[in-house]
């Protein structure tokens, strides 16, 4: 099984990555890039609903991953065949990997504690 896929980053995702330093910056782009499928905290993850509201995976439109990097957490969606096949024109592919996530955000384990943090889309 082929676990290679697509990224793509949202603005708030972008943001977390420019806030940290090069190293940091790199050893986080490593993980997003071999975590978010049967990466190795894949039994923790946490589902969410469009409303994002914790929900069963089978009706999750949301997950979130825990990542290995110093408790960073990636939440994200997968990419629909639509959004894959935009992907490739847009690079200039003939064909794109068969899988992709889009990445709406990265929040440090600490925002949990923070006053006023939410996840992307909450009001």
């Amino acid at each position: 099984m082929d676990t290679r896929y697509e990224l793509v980053l949202a603005p708030a995702a972008v943001r977390a990555l420019l806030s940290l330093s090069d190293p940091a910056r790199m050893a986080l782009a490593m993980v997003l890039g071999t975590e978010l499928l049967n990466g190795p905290n894949a039994r923790k993850e946490a589902f969410y609903d469009a409303d994002l509201r914790a929900c069963r995976r089978e009706k999750a439109v949301y997950t979130a991953t825990p990542l290995s990097y110093d408790a960073f957490v990636a939440v994200h969606r997968p990419l629909s065949e639509d959004e894959l096949a935009r992907l490739r024109r847009e690079k200039g592919r003939r064909r794109a990997l068969a899988q992709g996530f889009h990445v709406l955000d990265i929040l440090h384990l600490t925002t949990a504690f923070t006053r006023g943090a939410h996840l992307v889309g909450s009001v």
